[in-house]
């Protein structure tokens, strides 16, 4: 019940559905107004449910993804919001689960938790479906869900959507990191950082988002992100050379 699966859990209570919440009681009780019940697990969560979303970070979804494997969630469509594909796509075919589709909003801000959460945070954006081995029906309902909160979907291989990514959310953020720690470590640029404008304002607006959950994403699409970067270094070099 972050920032990502908060603003879900908002979006879908306005459109109509039965949303159950799963996180530690004291997240739940701080989500309960988006929220229909809440469930102690996602075992729990996988009896009650016709759609199971992990939103925590990628590391942890491959864990609940195997936990809701060992519940006997083989007729239950699941989905996840992760930002690298590859990885859970994978193990949900070892797993033989047909009703995972991959999931991925291209939304998002640099604050996290519930606290920042909104249920027009997915409105107008892309919603990445990689559905692989997935029965259509499946697909279809998952479909359904993103266009239930304002997204439009769009189908992409796991591989080609974490090519993609990388070039268009992934090493943006670690540009952005970079960017704020070169002005950060200059003697004379550091003391004069409030002076910025709004180009460097919005170039560096990522640096907040927090470091451990993008070095998850980062490490699970370690080989594309490091396509990008190169792609990046080429493109500064040829701009330097005029």
């Amino acid at each position: 019940m972050g920032l990502v699966g908060g603003s879900l859990a908002r979006a879908l209570r306005r459109a109509g559905y039965r949303v159950i919440g799963v996180d530690t009681p004291a997240r739940a009780r701080a989500a309960r107004r988006a929220i229909s019940e809440a469930a102690t697990s996602v075992t729990d969560a996988c009896g009650r449910a016709d759609v199971l979303v992990l939103a925590a970070p990628p590391a942890a979804n491959l864990r609940l993804l195997r936990e809701a494997a060992r519940a006997g969630a083989n007729g239950l469509v699941i989905t996840d919001v992760g930002s690298a594909k590859r990885e859970i796509c994978a193990e949900a075919r070892r797993l033989r689960l047909r009703g995972f589709v991959g999931g991925h909003p291209m939304a998002g801000r640099e604050r996290s938790g519930f606290a920042a959460s909104s249920a027009d945070l997915f409105r107008g954006c892309a919603w990445i479906l990689t559905p692989g081995r997935s029965s259509a029906a499946a697909t279809r309902v998952v479909a359904r869900l993103v266009r239930a909160v304002g997204a439009r979907p769009a189908l992409l291989t796991p591989a080609v959507h974490d090519r993609v990514v990388a070039f268009l959310s992934h090493v943006p953020q670690v540009v952005s990191w970079a960017l704020l720690g070169a002005a950060r470590s200059d003697p004379v640029a550091s003391r004069h950082l409030a002076l910025a404008g709004p180009g460097f304002a919005s170039m560096t607006r990522l640096a907040r988002s927090p470091r451990g959950w993008w070095r998850d994403v980062l490490a699970q699409n370690a080989r594309e992100v490091a396509r990008a970067r190169a792609g990046l270094l080429r493109e500064l070099a040829r701009v330097a050379r005029g």
